[in-house]
């Protein structure tokens, strides 16, 4: 396996548990009252700064297991990288134009922090979902 789909594995895996453990956290509060009055200010930070430090961590490990293989490329991973990237910055503008469309109408900024947030999530997760599948299948330059 190449370094970069190992790369792309910590970050959908590390994607996946950060979006689960700030949904859990959110959710449950949401059982018990109003949405408005949900602390979500420090949990999201706490999941951004995790996904970050996480991500690092599990690039360290990744590329300390095969060093010599780290930093290698050819030009087919360099093409999926970059296609996987367009599908998660399409994601992120997707998720920057509900937010500007929340503040438009003058959402709470509960909803306009959360478009963002799950912008760049979603971002992450398509991004890494889409350079594994192009690994794994015939990949086709557009």
């Amino acid at each position: 396996m190449a370094f970069l789909e190992k790369s792309n594995w910590v970050v959908l895996v590390v994607a996946v548990a950060t979006l689960a453990t700030y949904g859990t956290w959110t959710l449950t509060q949401a059982l018990g009252k109003p949405v408005v009055e949900i602390e979500w200010v420090q949990p999201m930070i706490y999941s951004i700064v995790g996904f970050v430090v996480l991500n690092v961590v599990g690039n360290v490990i990744a590329a300390a297991t095969n060093p010599k293989e780290a930093d290698k490329s050819d030009q087919r991973d360099k093409e999926i990288n970059a296609f996987g990237e367009r599908v998660g910055n399409y994601l992120i503008i997707a998720g920057a134009c509900v937010a500007l469309v929340l503040t438009m109408v003058a959402a709470d900024r509960f909803w306009i922090g959360h478009a963002i947030y799950f912008a760049g999530i979603l971002g992450s997760l398509g991004a890494s979902v889409t350079k594994i599948a192009a690994y794994h299948g015939p990949f086709q330059k557009w």
